[in-house]
């Protein structure tokens, strides 16, 4: 594990970068203010589970319900991606193929060790960083703040939202044992976490301010809709599109990582893509996934740690 030298920065870096893949997808569902609400509730939950968990080793069963959950939210993951850029190239008949073609670099990625995936992620997230706050800076001169100020879904659904977003950080968890440095490092992931959840907010609030609610609920991923506005041409809206793979494949690789070193990621990564192909994450309720999220949460509180 020591060979490994992954660090408490790498894997912060990691959470926001994966986090912002769901946080775009929320963009336009939820209200921007339930958003900020859940960044610092999930930055709090995750105060606690450090304190719970620490850095020692899942219980077998936790770590088992881990790996089976992960696998749900990367085939979800793979679905959503899929039918986006499928949905950008104007055809969406058939999303198959991109899921195929998605799971070969995740394969790739988990075939390795941990440290090369989260130095490449540390390379990646330069490149989310400068997109989201060019987004935020060419849309912030075209926001309707009376839009912005409109109420955006209901806020049940807003709360669900916003955990599915942080439960980012969760995944983290059943790696943690594995980093260098103090655990007290750890502390600064939760600055990482809840600005994810505040990022998040912003990209909402900003679809919400260049279309407005009512319009945003009716088209399907309304943030990156939402981007085409501010090149006045689809061209901007492909390009976010096709830049947001950087975010969907982290947090898919971050989910992997639950199962383990050695070849186990991969063969999540594989599976994650026949559920995906079968529209297995599809077929549940659009609350079950942070439910489920929520429920480990709950679980990883309640279940004593392992052993090394």
């Amino acid at each position: 594990m020591k060979s490994e030298k992954l660090s408490a920065r790498q894997l912060a870096v990691a959470v926001m970068t994966g986090g912002l893949s769901a946080g775009a997808a929320a963009a336009g569902r939820a209200d921007w203010r339930w958003l900020l609400l859940t960044a610092a509730l999930g930055a709090a939950v995750g105060w606690l589970l450090l304190l719970r968990a620490g850095r020692r080793p899942m219980h077998p069963v936790l770590k088992t319900l881990y790996c089976a959950w992960a696998v749900v939210l990367m085939a979800d993951v793979l679905g959503r991606t899929a039918g986006r850029i499928q949905q950008t190239m104007g055809n969406e008949e058939n999303t198959g193929w991109v899921v195929v073609l998605l799971t070969i670099p995740l394969v790739w990625m988990g075939w390795g060790k941990a440290a090369a995936f989260f130095r490449a992620v540390e390379i990646f997230w330069l490149a989310v960083l400068a997109a989201v706050a060019a987004i935020l800076l060419m849309g912030l001169p075209r926001v309707d703040w009376r839009w912005v100020l409109e109420p955006a879904g209901d806020w049940k659904g807003s709360l669900l939202a916003g955990a599915y977003v942080m439960s980012a950080g969760l995944f983290v968890l059943p790696i943690l044992y594995k980093i260098e440095g103090e655990p007290k490092q750890d502390c600064r992931g939760l600055a990482w976490l809840g600005a994810l959840g505040v990022v998040s907010a912003a990209l909402a609030a900003l679809t919400a301010g260049l279309l407005s609610p009512a319009v945003a609920a009716q088209l399907e991923g309304p943030f990156f809709a939402a981007a085409g506005l501010l090149g006045n041409s689809a061209r901007l809206e492909g390009l976010v599109s096709a830049l947001w793979l950087l975010p969907d494949l982290v947090l898919v690789g971050l989910l992997a990582r639950c199962w383990g070193e050695r070849r186990q990621p991969a063969l999540a990564a594989v599976i994650a893509a026949g559920l995906a192909l079968f529209g297995a994450a599809d077929a549940l309720p659009g609350a079950a996934l942070p439910l489920g999220c929520l429920g480990l949460a709950v679980l990883t509180a309640a279940f004593p740690p392992g052993h090394g």
